[in-house]
């Protein structure tokens, strides 16, 4: 009989033994994500849910009929090219779509697309290549996000604020790795 409830204490013993290890693991595992994902700035998330919209400090009104976010510039930031230069390296990139109403008008990121990687709920995570493409492309938006940097700071050598775009903008998908 004591033999038996010393095999039962010692099985009974490695199944805490390696509870409490599987425990451990997980735990440091999970915490050194979330370290690395803190190291994203913006996070994905983010950049998912509000930042790949409109520009810094500006604020997504809606969509319009073609889906495209609706930006508008609430707290009356400087504009440079408040009109739509016709000369120079930022000719024919509009700031505004709507002068007088302050507003612009971007392409949406798409239903079945996600800038978080990973494929998560589905959805198909861009690539840093269809990324950079999907930020230099204009769609059925005005403007590109990256033409808009460019061109639409408050200052002729200024560029426009959107954290996280501008560093899309910046990659080179045929020579840099991001």
């Amino acid at each position: 009989m004591a033999t038996v409830i010393n095999i039962l204490a010692i099985i009974g013993f490695i199944v805490v033994l390696s509870y409490l290890i599987s425990y451990i693991y997980y735990y440091f595992k999970n915490r050194s994500m979330k370290v690395i994902m803190n190291q994203v700035n913006p996070p994905f998330q983010y950049m998912q849910q509000t930042g790949i919209k409109c520009p810094d400090y500006w604020v997504n009104t809606g969509v319009d009929e073609k889906g495209n976010y609706i930006c508008k510039n609430m707290f009356n930031l400087n504009i440079q090219n408040s009109e739509t230069p016709t000369s120079g390296t930022c000719k024919d990139v509009k700031c505004y779509f709507e002068k007088d109403k302050k507003i612009m008008k971007f392409s949406p990121l798409g239903t079945n697309n996600t800038w978080v990687p990973n494929n998560p709920n589905g959805k198909i995570s861009y690539t840093e290549k269809e990324k950079y493409s999907f930020v230099n492309d204009a769609g059925s938006g005005d403007t590109s996000r990256c033409n808009w940097i460019n061109c639409c700071g408050a200052k002729s050598n200024t560029k426009g604020v959107w954290q996280g775009v501008e560093k899309t903008c910046a990659y080179n998908p045929n020579t840099t790795p991001l």
